[in-house]
């Protein structure tokens, strides 16, 4: 068994690394819609903060453009 990014290969959950980083891809994109809805419902500095470094996340270490970053935000708001 490999673990790789925190997560263990092991054939039954994940077979390759690449599962694993469409996985946390998914988590990020999915943390960054939820923080959208918080944002949309209690429009306060903090979320407003945590959503904005969120999006940076997805620009920086998944690669999303920011018209991608846009359109997930106004389809969580929506």
């Amino acid at each position: 068994m490999k673990k790789y990014k925190g997560y263990y290969i092991d054939k039954a959950v994940f077979n390759n690394e690449a599962e694993i980083d469409a996985f946390i891809k998914k988590q990020a994109v999915d943390r960054f819609i939820k923080l959208n809805k918080i944002f949309a419902s209690r429009m306060t500095m903090e979320a407003s903060i945590a959503c904005s470094e969120q999006a940076d996340r997805l620009h920086n270490q998944f690669g999303f453009s920011w018209e991608e970053i846009e359109a997930m935000e106004i389809q969580a708001i929506a």
